[in-house]
């Protein structure tokens, strides 16, 4: 222990945390700067300036002194716990002033305030452990005892002062708070020094260490470790979740390895300096944990008694570490050094290396399985392990639920490296996590995505006033409009509403601009990446600040959200539109004709940029018309999600094989379906689908084949149908499937969105179909299982156009008088060049419209391919599916956008943000606060005795 008086110390645990602390600060500082008021900016540099003085007295004396080849001395160990401790003490007793009550929680981390505790303690326990060594210069004729009589007797002197002293100074103004703080930080001090010097006296008797080792290993090493881990778990997790048998395992493991005697045998001593380093990492991790709360120890001993057990890291922590040193110096002069530091290096890395190798795993299993989900490949079969990503899941899940009274949030540093490694600093929204149990374990009773949510009234908050003009500009032969609007909320009583309306965009007219008023203000909406201004939108919403929002929910179907509104109050704000073609467009009931017809009757406006071609309504009007032949492909339910007592009146179950009753009766309802004669039988499909999609041709031993089927998982039929359609699409021909779902439970089946960004892919009709029960009801691909007729007797077919021309048919286009955007390309993406992206620019929206419909296309190539189409969106400031306008009020407000801008951008883009607004905890002041006030009640009752008396 000796070698901690090395001065290099110094500047690992001094000058490295409190470099590591001002970068922290400084990161929050720059968000909420703006936000503060001149007092907190003069609090934020003073102790700035001073932290880094202190800082850079404690590396000059570290430097002296090692060009002097000096140790510590006892006048550096004094000078730095008061030092410190002053620093801490000020500074928390100025967090209100630092971070005023004014800032929102969801600005800043929810560990702000544990840095300081976490980068500077370091500092103080260093000191106090060099303070013992350098006091105890004979340790070994010292006596231990006394060392914890002094030890176990300041927490009754500190309950003594509470209860008999205090009382009596009671109405004397002597500062008396300020003393009481005072003389805490000196108990707690001179109480972790006599412990540590008390360990320190008894490593240094080895004589008594020795012969009596178990009698302190045995507690220290084994009992006390595991009494905390069930004593933490069963008051609710209160240092952070340890619930894995995994630490239980180890912590025994790290005992026995501790209290085995020491022996001669090199071979045997090897294989425990092995062990022991391999299992030193698990001592020093709650050393690091429990090094931020040994201030308050003193408490958790006067108060719950166990506090004792707060303790143990620090007892164990040089315990282990002398074990490991005297193995080394046993084992050195029996084999080569560098074989033992090689087994020093490899030992202590082997438990972060398995847990890193453990989240990578997680990582994977994650990543394919959102991979299936939200970019897979339809031309690839995939094999997913359930059980694995279930076991992901519920580790994702408790690391991101531990509220409440806990100090850490779930497993504390773990948790932030598995949310780094495994999530990107990211999460899993409770929506995806829903539909991935979904996916492999049928549809849950409670199931989030179908939950309900009250909405404010808003339909007393209307548009008042309208106002447009359109502009042709004649150098990119597009028009641009501006919208201008006033909205006012008429009687609706409550204090903050929101004006929430959808704006269907026609086809070839984007966003380029958009403007709200906040306070008197015009403020120009920022164009970020589409999941960050949603966050940040909720975040401000949620703190009843000014925001407005217009973002794509699917298709060419726009959100637009202005929030909050008063009583009889009217805002003003105004979108721009770049489209190349006069358009109408509806907002809230209002119709818009946008551009002037007369003015551009003798231009064609159909473009052709070779990968991507925009038909004008009048141009494809011209392409022949052809009449494409339907056939049935049938979506087979095979999922395990069963009702026996809605079919048993269709069918009777008599050897109760509910697999084998369910295919017999589907078989039965598509045959009947068959005989109906709707349309032809020929070219029919089937896709057995439940996780996954197997599709085969209706004939020969079909039926078989359903019998066959194993029914397990969940309807996965967003799968199934997106792959028709993409098979429809890149194999065009003179047929189309007629898509026929054949469920007992439609309503289970998963449709995690509707088919809208899809929709060049079925030119005949947005129709798809169920089938229950020989009821053949009809649904639209824009609403999904909304049923729009439960009684069908003929399938409509309608004709289309076929382009470029009918002896040489590219794609087959709606028959609908209206322009279309078609792909002209075989690629499964559209890399662009710098050049073809100009700043509101129609073709630029054009290209990026073809980059978007091959992502949709090719959802494999968008976990590459989405950033250059985010980039694209930025330059050019024409809104995209990945991309939202918002109107923030403050530089504070632009400065986290930024922020999680970045941290989407930088992580997998199926993942998301906080599903909650992130609270704000200071553990180190809330647990001190709450234990101060425990001893002020108990005060209190003693004082109230008194008088009573």
């Amino acid at each position: 222990m000796k070698k901690l008086l090395n001065p290099k110390w110094i500047l690992l645990i001094n000058t490295l945390p409190i470099v590591l602390l001002l970068f922290l600060e400084w990161s929050e500082f720059e968000i909420i700067k703006s936000l503060l008021q001149e007092e907190s900016i003069y609090l934020w540099k003073i102790f700035t300036i001073t932290i880094i003085v202190m800082a850079i007295c404690n590396a000059g004396y570290a430097v002296v002194q090692m060009i002097r080849r000096k140790r510590i001395d006892i006048v550096y160990c004094i000078i730095s716990l008061i030092a410190y401790i002053s620093f801490i003490y000020t500074y928390y007793g100025n967090a209100n002033d630092i971070i005023p009550f004014s800032i929102p929680d969801w600005m800043i981390s929810g560990n702000l305030f544990m840095y300081v505790g976490i980068c500077l303690m370091p500092t103080l326990i260093h000191a106090i452990f060099a303070s013992v060594i350098i006091l105890t210069p004979h340790a070994n004729k010292q006596k231990a005892w006394q060392n914890i009589a002094v030890a176990v007797s300041i927490p009754f002197l500190f309950y003594i002062l509470v209860m008999v002293v205090l009382p009596i100074w009671d109405g004397i103004d002597l500062g008396i708070e300020n003393l009481f703080l005072i003389f805490t930080a000196i108990a707690t001090v001179l109480f972790i020094f006599f412990l540590i010097r008390f360990i320190y006296i008894l490593i240094s008797r080895r004589n008594i260490f020795e012969e009596y080792q178990l009698l302190w290993k045995l507690p220290i090493a084994i009992i006390f470790p595991i009494l905390g881990l069930i004593i933490n778990n069963t008051a609710d997790n209160l240092f952070g979740d340890f619930s894995s048998e995994w630490f239980y395992i180890i912590a025994i493991i790290n005992g026995i390895l501790i209290c085995i005697p020491a022996t001669d045998n090199k071979m045997f001593r090897l294989f425990l300096f092995s062990g022991r380093c391999i299992t030193f990492m698990f001592t020093l991790y709650f050393f690091l944990i429990m090094m931020p709360f040994l201030p308050i120890s003193i408490f958790a001993i006067i108060i719950f008694g166990a506090g004792f057990l707060m303790l143990t890291p620090l007892f164990l922590f040089p315990i282990h570490l002398n074990t490991i040193v005297k193995d080394f110096n046993f084992l050195k002069r029996r084999y080569n050094k560098y074989l033992l530091y090689t087994i020093i290096i490899v030992g202590i890395s082997i438990l972060p290396i398995a847990i890193t190798i453990d989240y990578r795993y997680d990582r994977n299993v994650l990543h394919t399985t959102l991979e299936y989900l939200y970019s897979p490949d339809y031309t690839k079969e995939y094999k997913l392990n359930k059980n694995s990503i279930s076991k992901t899941l519920d580790i994702i899940e408790n690391q991101g639920n531990r509220r409440g009274t806990t100090l850490y949030n779930s497993t504390p540093f773990l948790s932030s490296y598995y949310k780094w490694l495994v999530l990107d600093n990211l999460n899993i929204s409770e929506t995806k996590k829903a539909l991935i149990r979904d996916l492999f374990y049928g549809k849950e009773a409670n199931n989030p995505r179908k939950r309900t949510f009250a909405i404010s009234d808003t339909t007393d908050i209307k548009i008042t006033d309208i106002k447009h003009s359109s502009k042709y500009d004649s150098s990119q032969k597009a028009w641009i409009s501006k919208i201008d609007l006033s909205i006012k909320n008429g009687n609706t009583s409550l204090w903050n509403s929101e004006y929430i309306t959808k704006i269907d965009l026609p086809t070839g007219c984007w966003i380029s601009d958009y403007y709200l008023y906040v306070e008197g203000i015009k403020e120009k909406g920022i164009l970020a990446e589409k999941k960050a201004a949603t966050w940040v939108f909720n975040q401000i919403r949620n703190t009843n600040r000014d925001p407005g929002l217009l973002r794509y929910l699917a298709g060419n179907r726009v959100e637009f959200k202005v929030f909050p509104f008063q009583k009889g109050e009217t805002r003003y704000t105004g979108i721009e539109f770049i489209h190349k073609e006069p358009v109408s467009i509806n907002i809230d009931g209002h119709i818009l004709d946008l551009g002037d017809k007369t003015l551009q009757a003798n231009n064609n406006s159909s473009v052709d940029k070779g990968e991507v071609a925009y038909i004008s309504a009048e141009e494809k009007e011209k392409l022949e018309t052809i009449g494409r032949k339907p056939y049935y492909h049938f979506i087979i339910d095979t999922s395990s999600d069963y009702d026996p007592l809605t079919s048993s009146k269709y069918y009777k179950n008599e050897n109760g094989d509910k697999n084998r009753f369910k295919a017999e009766k589907y078989i039965k309802e598509i045959n009947n379906l068959l005989d109906r004669n709707l349309i032809e039988q020929n070219n029919a499909k089937i896709s057995l689908t439940n996780t996954y999609v197997k599709t085969f041709p209706l004939e020969n031993n079909w039926e078989e084949d359903i019998k066959e089927t194993v029914f397990d998982g969940g309807f996965f039929l967003d799968r199934a149908i997106k792959k028709i359609l993409f098979d429809s699409y890149t194999n065009p021909s003179e047929s189309y499937p007629v898509i026929i779902v054949v469920s007992d439970n439609p309503e289970n089946a998963i449709l995690y969105n509707d088919f809208a960004n899809m929709r060049f892919t079925y030119p005949e009709n947005d129709l798809f179909y169920s089938l229950k029960n020989d009821s053949l009801k009809s649904h639209t691909f824009s609403r999904g299982l909304h049923i729009i007729n439960d009684y069908i007797t003929a399938l409509p077919n309608k004709n289309v156009k076929v382009w470029p021309r009918l002896s040489n048919p590219l794609q087959y286009l709606p028959d609908d008088n209206k322009p279309s955007i078609v792909l002209n390309t075989k690629n499964k993406t559209l890399p662009l060049d710098k050049n073809q992206i100009e700043e509101k620019n129609w073709e630029a929206g054009l290209l990026m419209q073809a980059q978007w419909m091959l992502q949709t296309l090719y959802p494999e190539t968008a976990d590459k391919e989405w950033l250059a189409l985010l980039q694209n969106s930025f330059k050019s400031q024409i809104m995209s599916p990945l991309t939202s306008y918002i109107v923030v009020e403050n530089e504070a407000q632009k400065a986290i956008l930024k922020k999680k801008q970045e941290q989407v951008m930088g992580g997998n883009r199926s993942l998301d943000l906080d599903d909650t607004t992130q609270q704000m905890t200071e553990p180190n002041l809330f647990i001190i606060l709450a234990l101060l006030g425990i001893l002020y009640i108990l005060y209190k009752k003693r004082k109230n005795d008194t008088v009573k008396k």
